[in-house]
């Protein structure tokens, strides 16, 4: 047997092992258990919904700070839902939930990733829009990257000029970067401006 056909029957049975592989990984997969103990990728639409519920109802329950592995839990199931059922009213309002879920866990990457995905892929979804602010809200606020948030709010306000949070935007570009202490001291000077025009 020369070497060309050696080589030939070599690839031939790496592919076919690796195809083997891949569908045993799909297998695996589809009845991975997610950090609850539940296969997710078990369940049907109605199933999943219902499970969403639940988890949702766990996570109220906790009166004092997040509870992270509940949130995590949560968004699992958000993120499940929205990849299996991408077709469905309810995945963009999943989506964006896993957003304000990985937001409110300081996960900046992810919560920009989600709120990302809403804005770009789900173009009739009510609340695309704020998807946009609130990539621009993260990248500023939690990121701490102001030359892409100022890019962002700009594009809001360009593609959503009536929107009600275009203020807030443009507040943002005005202040970036500011400390508190900043902000406050121009409050000051503006209301002892306002009161000395008020008096003249």
């Amino acid at each position: 047997m020369n070497i060309k056909n050696l080589l030939l029957i070599t690839a031939v049975t790496l592919g076919f092992m690796a195809c083997n592989s891949d569908s045993s990984t799909q297998t695996e997969n589809s009845e991975a258990l997610d950090t609850a103990g539940i296969a997710l990728n078990n369940l049907n639409m109605e199933g999943l919904a219902e499970e969403i519920k639940r988890r949702e109802l766990a996570l109220t329950d906790v009166t004092q700070k997040v509870d992270r592995l509940k949130a995590q839990q949560l968004m699992e199931a958000y993120l499940t839902f929205e990849r299996r059922f991408s077709n469905t009213n309810m995945a963009p309002v999943y989506l964006f939930k896993a957003g304000e879920l990985a937001m409110s866990l300081n996960n900046t990457p992810a919560s920009l990733k989600h709120f990302d995905k809403v804005y770009q892929q789900y173009k009739k979804y009510e609340k695309r829009p704020y998807a946009l602010f609130l990539k621009a809200f993260i990248l500023e606020n939690q990121a701490k990257n102001y030359d892409e948030a100022r890019i962002t709010y700009e594009n809001f306000i360009e593609e959503f000029p009536n929107h009600e949070m275009v203020d807030d935007a443009q507040y943002s570009i005005k202040n970036m970067g500011k400390s508190a202490e900043e902000l406050i001291r121009e409050f000051e000077i503006q209301d002892s401006i306002r009161a000395a025009q008020k008096a003249s």
